[in-house]
Parts: structure tokens; C-alpha cells; sequence
């Protein structure tokens, strides 16, 4: 059975159960701060397992899942994965363990139709409910229920001893058993036994109780069901084959590096690789792991560069970065030296696009990311394994201490990017061991650096204020969209740091890239400026400082928002809107928003694509927009149900995270898109459009600043102020050079007077003459030129204007070898016209603020040329 398959029979089992099949949520989760990437199928459902937003009891999933932490293992067994899909069915206070475990019975049974002979189950050690109704119900031998401690049949492993306090409950197992022939063989052999025998397919959670400070489990007023099985892995056991990888979504993309690797073996020599061993040997032995986690890492990539993560330093584009490196890594010692991940993007495409048909449409855009980042990495690789054996070389020979030469080690892996493994070879081969505990010691204590330097500093900004909020289950109703004002607001909290929370309020929460508004709160009490409001799930959190009194919670409070800023703000999210349309016009459907900031001043949008935008693709999206905004497009805004939005094409931000209800705002035929944020009636208020600046922010992400209305209006006429004076500038400077090459012209037509009318000391002729009007560098290219005809000489040529002196000294080498040093004579002529001057022996250069003294410095440099000259 076809891996497509499976997850379209899972989702059609349990609609028809009444559950709510809801889309894969992107692997950028949006309300919860704790988490890099979404890792289990509940998490989208956070809000609905709190008790809040539910707007059904049951749904169904199948949901794209990335985890890092048994990175190491990928590839060397038979199911870890980075990136896998995790089949699901939840309960949000409806059924529970009955209807959970003989569903899931069931439908493996028969929809999939396993032997059942073949499944066992695992319960909870105390879990008498779920042992019964598994025994006497589903009716399995009781031979067949394992009792599992709380390490590995309750969620979250061990809470009831070690926390931490919150919903939690024990689980339910189901395995899959490959029978006696495979495994240890050992007559007592159970889903205990970790030989390899029993797989575990189906994880079944029973959240039933609240964890409470003293450790007590209290029971939960509404019990949730959450399950998990992983799509792969029951694949697996329905094709009939013993690793993931195996499977049919896993085969055209090993098969393509195995291409790959054979193509080498006809071409290249594999110095990287055992004697005697190419790329084909490893196929099928040492090298398949390092195929498999080729195969996950790129499938991976694939996923989190088309949900809008680009590889960085920072965070989750650090996971995709380290990633694309290990696969590299991977590749080069299987002996593919040149760029190849890239190509398989396509195959990953292929064999997905059924379920994520947004793969295929950015296909090219992945490939485009995927290759600058393995050419990267592979230049590091190049230019720095000789430095490597370099340094471990010295290590060798020096024998610093062990401290020293992990921090060098670390030093390669952290700042210059080489693999771990690699490093751990090289050293091998100097008979040096890195110690991986001391290794992991260094890596811990950067992330501790890393994690320091981006935390948001200040207790209002904080993920424990974030957490703190939404801990106390308020809700603001939010009355922007049609007014600015609101005369009976009352205080329902009133929180350190100068924030307040209303019940309801026209100020808009910063989200969706809009910032949040300004304003005033007034109460009995005292009078609050607002300066920002942040939304934390439904409450709208206001911040500002107090004007006079306090603000007391219970009172009755008037807000009234800067109508004037959120206009302005308004214009600006509208045009971002326009934008986008704008750049997917002109560069292509590959462009897609990967954040943005919308506020009074600006707009900054970033956006997906692989290279630096042309001058004429700039001025093309200007004038797209601009030609909306004069067509005065009506701008609508309808409050739809989000799949009947997703089918008529709204858009939807990759990062963003929608109810069941959301804001479409569409604009003409020119742009669909699910926004919460406050916008214009018509395009025409937005009056122009501008962008001021273009450029990277990370690979394959550009940020566009621009500005609309007045603002725009206020930069084009500094602009062009700007270019005005730059031109006229210029246009003086193109003068003044034609007129210094016309007075060189001039004055090197009278070189033989010049050299007529000079005096000679010991052989040496003095050239001495005042050229008014030539700059610096003309005086030089004049003194170059009397150098070229006047033998042994001394060349001492000078300008004035009513301002300054100017000057410069030449000697020829003949003069040069009896003694005379032009920067010492610049000296003395700097001192007659109070400046400072100096240089070299040949030549030198000065000026000073007594211009009217120069024919005095003249004749005194003379006298000095005559004294060390004798």
C-alpha cells in the first residue's frame, strides 16, 4: 500500500467519525516561543487543548513534523528521521480512551487490514481502564498488554515524579510484531525488548489530569485524547519492508544518490574512501546509513525552505544550514565532491507534491537555495582541511594541553563551519581524540552566548510575560476595524512594566507584521500615553507610561487611538499587499513573504528569492503598484471560513497562525490575502509609492523598504534636492578637470622657458615657479613632466588662491645622491607659509594658510639648496 495512500485512508476513517480533517500546519510554529519547529501533530492544536477556540471537538491530521534531537542516529537506523509526518486524531473534551483505542484498533484492522496476530498493545502500570477495555473490549490476549512505567507510557515522560505541573495523563502503545525471526530469537521476547522484533506504530495519550506544585494529580474537569503514529513507519510495516527507507517515498530519492555515487566510480578516484572501496561497495554496505541520512536531511531541507526558512546562523535557519552541511558531508565520504543535493530536490518534489503540492510550485526557488549553500560549504571544506591538518599538526608537535585543543577544534566546527566527523578523523589520523563530552561542553556554552545575545531584553518583551499573559485565559475584543475610539472600556488587569489589559479596545495588537498602535487611556484615576499594544492570543497587552495618576483595575476607561499614525500605518499595510502582487509579477510565483513590518513611518517586506534585484525590476514593481494605486481598486474585507478562503486563493502568511474564521482582504484581481491587520477603503489613498532600498537579509531572502503617501512624496523632492546638488556638483567637478587639463596643457608648452630661467647650484638646476590656478595633483603631473627633460634638478612648483599655498617638491636621483632630501625641504618652504608639508626624498608635498609668502619661500629655498649644496 502506497505511503499516499495510507494518509488519505487514515484522514477519510476519522472524518467519518465525525472529526475535522484540518491541514498540515507549517513546521514554523506561531504561539508557542518554546519551540524551534513543530515536532508533534498537537501542537497547532494548543489553544483547543487549553480550552479555548474551540470551534470543534474532534479533528484529524496528518502533520509535518521536524525533530533534531536523534540527528545522529538518522541514516544508522531503521526509523529515525529530521523530518517524517505524523498521522493523528484529537479530542478536545469529547471521547476518550474507549472510542480512542478501538478506532485505532479498528482501523488498522480493518481499513488497513494487519493481522491482527501481529499487534500488541502497551498500557500505563496504574491504567486498570485502559488494560480493560484493551483486554476485555478489543478482546487481545492479556499476554499480549504490556504494563509500562511511567518513562515510557505517560506524557510527559515521568511528570508524576518529575513534573512539570500542568495537563498531562498516561498512553497507550500499539506495536507491530515482525515475528520470531527477527530479533534476539529469545523465547520471552515482548515490546519490551529493544532487539528490533516488536516496532511501536501508534501512540495513544490519555490527558486526563492537571499536575499539581505538591506532585497530587488532580483529575481534568474536560479529558483530551491526542495521538500520534508516524506515517513512515507504518508504511514500512504495510510495504513490507524492514527501514523507512525503504519505503516508496524514500526509493527515487536513494536510488538518485546511488546514481549519483556510480557515476563517480566512472569518472574520479575516491581518495576519501578505503583502499580497495569506491562508492559502489558502500551501496550496499557502510555507506547505505550515510544514503538514508542523505535522504532524510534533504527531504528536510526541501520542507522548511519551502515553509519560509532560509539557511543562517540564527535559530531554525541554523537547523537548515547544519542540515544541507551534514548532507554535504555525508556525500564527500561516499566521494560525491561537487555539488548534487540540489538535484534531488526535484525527486523529493515528486514524490510529495500529491500531499504538499507547495513543494512543487517552489521547487526551483529550493534548488536555488539548496545549491548556493552547498557550494558554500563546500569551499569551506576545501580551504580549510589543509588548515586543519595544519593546526593538528602543531598540536602534535607542541603538546599543548587538552583545553587548548578543544577550543581549537571547536574553534573549526563553530566559526568556520567543519563537519564534527571530519575533524574527528583528522585527528584520528595525528593520533589525537577529541573528547565529544568536552566537545558538547564548548557547544552548550555558545548556545548559552548565542541564547543571551538575542533575548529580548526587558520583562514586557519576554517569553515569561508571553507565557504569563496567555496563563491568564483573558480576552480582548478588538473594535479597530471600525472605530478609533471607545468611551466604556473596563480595566480587567494591570500588569508590572506599565502594560494594561481592557476588555475591549480599538487599539491594534502588533501582529501579522502590523505594529501596534498609539494612544491615550484615561481613567478616573490617571491618564497613560500608549505607546505600542502587543496581542498575546486574544488579549491586546497596552504599553505606555503614565501622564498623570494611575490606572486601577475595575475602572471604567476611555481609549482613543493616534488616528493620524494609524492611517498612516494603514497606507503602508495595504501597499505591502500591492507589493507582493507586484513582485510575483515581475520575478516570478517563486516570491513568497517571509516577514514583514508595517508601522507609521515604513514598510519592510522580505520575501523569498535567490539574487539581488535588477534596477529595471525595481522601477517595474514601482510602477505596477503606483498604476493600482492611480486605478483607485476598491479594497474589501470579508470574514470567511478558512478553507473556503484557501480555495478561492487567499494567501496566507507561512508563519501565521489562522482560526477556523479569518480576514480576507482582496484587492480588485490584483491580490487575495488572509490578514487581521487594518486597511485602506481604496488603493487611491495611498497616493504614491516608493521603494528606497533593496537588499539580502539572509540566503535567498531580500528585504524591500519603501514609503507611500507624504512620506514618499517628502523623499522623492529630498531625493531629487539630492541629485540636484550631486549633479551640479559633478558638473563642477568635470569643469574644473577639463580646465586643469587645459592649464597643465598650457604650462607644459613653457617647460623649456622654465627650465631656461632656472639657477643652477653644483650642477643641479633650481626650477622655481608660481602657477596660479593649478591644483595640487596638476603641479604634480606638470613637475613630472619638466622631470622627464630636465636632467639633474631640483623642481620646486607652487600655486596660490586667496585662501591657501599650495606645493610640491621633485628631485631627480642625480640630485638625490648629493644628499638633498625632498621632505625635508617641503618642511621649509611649510614653515614660510605657516602649513605643513612632507614626503618622500624623491618627492614631497604641502600647503599653508599664507599663500602671499610663497615668492618669499620660493627665494629662501634657494639659499637653503645653496647652503647644502657647498
Amino acid at each position: 500500500m502506497k505511503t499516499d495512500d495510507i494518509r488519505r485512508l487514515f484522514l477519510e476513517y476519522f472524518k467519518s467519525k465525525g472529526h475535522e480533517v484540518v491541514r498540515s500546519d507549517s513546521l514554523v510554529p506561531k504561539d508557542d516561543p518554546t519551540l524551534l519547529f513543530t515536532g508533534a501533530g498537537m501542537n497547532q492544536f494548543k489553544e483547543k487543548f487549553m480550552g479555548r477556540n474551540i470551534t470543534y471537538r474532534r479533528a484529524a491530521s496528518s502533520q509535518k513534523c521536524l525533530r533534531t534531537g536523534d540527528v545522529d542516529n538518522v541514516g544508522r537506523t531503521t526509523g529515525h528521521h529530521t523530518f517524517f509526518e505524523m498521522l493523528g486524531n484529537f479530542s478536545f473534551g469529547d471521547y476518550f480512551k474507549k472510542e480512542a483505542i478501538e478506532w485505532a484498533w479498528f482501523f488498522l484492522t480493518a481499513r488497513l487490514k494487519i493481522n491482527p496476530e501481529r499487534l500488541w498493545a502497551s498500557v500505563y502500570k496504574d491504567d486498570e481502564e485502559a488494560y480493560g477495555i484493551w483486554k476485555d473490549h478489543i478482546k487481545i490476549p492479556k499476554e499480549k498488554i504490556i504494563r509500562f512505567g511511567e518513562k515510557d507510557n505517560f506524557w510527559p515522560s515521568e511528570a508524576p515524579t518529575k513534573g512539570p505541573n500542568g495537563p498531562c495523563g498516561p498512553c497507550s502503545e500499539i506495536f507491530y510484531d515482525y515475528g520470531r525471526g527477527v530479533g534476539c530469537g529469545k523465547p520471552g521476547c515482548d515490546p519490551a525488548c529493544d532487539c528490533g522484533r516488536f516496532v511501536e506504530v501508534w501512540n495513544l495519550v490519555f490527558t486526563q489530569f492537571d499536575r499539581q506544585s505538591d506532585g497530587s494529580l488532580k483529575p481534568l474537569p474536560s479529558k483530551n485524547i491526542d495521538t500520534g503514529m508516524g506515517l513512515e513507519r507504518l508504511a514500512s510495516v504495510m510495504q513490507g519492508v524492514k527501514t523507512n527507507f525503504d519505503i516508496d517515498i524514500f526509493v527515487p530519492i536513494v536510488a538518485e544518490i546511488k546514481k549519483f555515487i556510480d557515476q563517480r566510480s566512472e569518472t574520479t578516484d575516491h581518495p576519501g574512501l578505503p583502499v580497495g572501496q569506491g562508492p559502489c561497495q558502500t551501496t550496499a554496505g557502510a555507506g547505505r546509513p550515510k544514503i538514508n541520512a542523505i535522504a532524510d536531511h534533504i527531504r528536510a531541507v526541501a520542507f522548511c525552505v519551502a515553509d519560509g526558512v532560509m539557511p543562517s546562523n540564527e535559530e531554525r535557519g541554523y537547523v537548515v544550514r547544519k542540515l544541507i552541511r551534514r548532507a554535504t558531508s555525508r556525500g564527500h565520504d561516499i566521494g560525491i565532491k561537487e555539488p548534487f543535493l540540489y538535484k534531488l530536490v526535484s525527486v523529493v518534489t515528486e514524490v510529495m507534491k500529491g500531499q504538499y503540492p507547495e513543494l512543487q510550485a517552489n521547487r526551483d526557488d529550493i534548488a536555488q537555495v539548496v545549491k548556493r549553500e552547498e557550494e558554500n560549504f563546500i569551499f569551506i571544506i576545501e580551504t580549510q582541511f589543509p588548515k586543519v591538518k595544519e593546526a593538528f599538526s602543531r598540536v602534535l608537535a607542541s603538546k599543548k594541553d587538552s583545553n587548548w585543543f578543544h577550543n581549537l577544534v571547536f574553534n573549526f566546527y563553530d566559526t568556520y563551519g567543519m563537519p564534527y566527523e571530519m575533524l574527528e578523523e583528522i585527528a584520528e589520523k595525528y593520533d589525537l581524540r577529541i573528547d565529544k563530552d568536552k566537545f558538547e561542553a564548548l557547544l552548550e556554552e555558545q548556545r548559552q552566548k548565542s541564547r543571551s545575545k538575542t533575548k529580548i531584553k526587558g520583562g514586557i518583551f519576554s517569553e515569561t510575560f508571553a507565557r504569563k499573559v496567555e496563563s491568564l485565559g483573558l480576552k480582548t475584543e478588538f473594535l479597530g476595524y471600525e472605530r478609533s475610539i471607545c468611551d466604556d472600556a473596563k480595566v480587567i488587569e494591570v500588569l508590572e512594566g506599565g502594560a494594561v489589559i481592557l476588555d475591549k479596545t480599538p487599539f491594534y495588537g502588533e501582529s501579522g507584521g502590523q505594529a501596534g498602535d498609539w494612544g491615550r487611556i484615561e481613567t478616573q484615576s490617571g491618564t497613560m500615553k500608549i505607546e505600542d499594544a502587543k496581542r498575546f492570543g486574544e488579549t491586546i497587552v497596552h504599553i505606555g507610561r503614565m501622564v498623570k495618576g494611575s490606572i486601577i483595575k475595575g475602572e471604567t476607561a476611555k481609549l482613543s487611538i493616534d488616528e493620524v499614525a494609524r492611517k498612516k500605518t494603514m497606507l503602508n499595510h495595504t501597499a505591502t499587499h500591492l507589493l507582493q502582487s507586484a513582485l510575483r509579477k515581475v520575478l516570478g510565483d517563486h516570491v513568497r513573504q517571509t516577514g514583514s513590518l508595517v508601522d507609521s513611518g515604513h514598510l519592510r517586506f522580505d520575501f523569498t528569492h535567490i539574487r539581488k534585484m535588477e534596477e529595471r525590476e525595481i522601477a517595474r514593481v514601482e510602477e505596477i503598484v503606483n498604476d493600482a494605486i492611480r486605478g483607485r481598486v476598491p479594497v474589501k474585507k470579508e470574514i470567511k471560513d478558512i478553507e473556503s478562503a484557501r480555495r478561492e486563493g487567499a494567501t496566507a502568511l507561512f508563519d501565521e497562525k489562522y482560526g477556523d474564521k479569518v480576514k480576507v482582504v482582496t484587492i480588485g484581481d490584483l491580490s487575495k490575502e488572509l490578514c487581521g491587520g487594518t486597511h485602506v477603503d481604496n488603493t487611491g489613498e495611498i497616493e504614491t509609492f516608493k521603494i528606497i532600498s533593496e537588499g539580502s537579509v539572509a540566503s535567498g531572502v531580500r528585504r524591500i523598504e519603501a514609503l507611500t503617501a507624504g512620506t514618499a512624496r517628502e523623499w522623492i523632492i529630498k531625493s531629487q534636492k539630492e541629485k540636484a546638488e550631486r549633479d551640479r556638483l559633478e558638473s563642477e567637478k568635470e569643469t574644473n578637470k577639463k580646465e586643469q587639463e587645459s592649464r597643465i596643457s598650457d604650462e607644459s608648452a613653457r617647460i623649456d622657458e622654465f627650465l631656461a630661467r632656472a639657477q643652477t647650484v653644483r650642477g643641479i638646476k633650481v626650477v622655481r615657479e608660481i602657477l596660479a590656478g593649478l591644483e595640487t595633483e596638476s603641479l604634480r603631473t606638470v613637475g613630472d613632466r619638466i622631470r622627464q627633460k630636465a636632467g639633474s634638478a631640483v623642481i620646486v612648483l607652487a600655486a596660490s588662491t586667496d585662501e591657501k599655498a599650495s606645493f610640491i617638491i621633485s628631485i631627480t636621483e642625480e640630485a638625490l645622491n648629493m644628499g638633498l632630501n625632498a621632505g625635508e625641504l617641503a618642511k621649509v618652504i611649510a614653515k614660510s607659509v605657516e602649513g605643513s608639508g612632507g614626503g618622500r626624498p624623491q618627492f614631497a608635498q604641502g600647503g599653508g594658510k599664507a599663500p602671499g609668502r610663497l615668492k618669499e619661500a620660493l627665494d629662501g629655498i634657494m639659499k637653503t639648496l645653496e647652503e647644502r649644496l657647498r
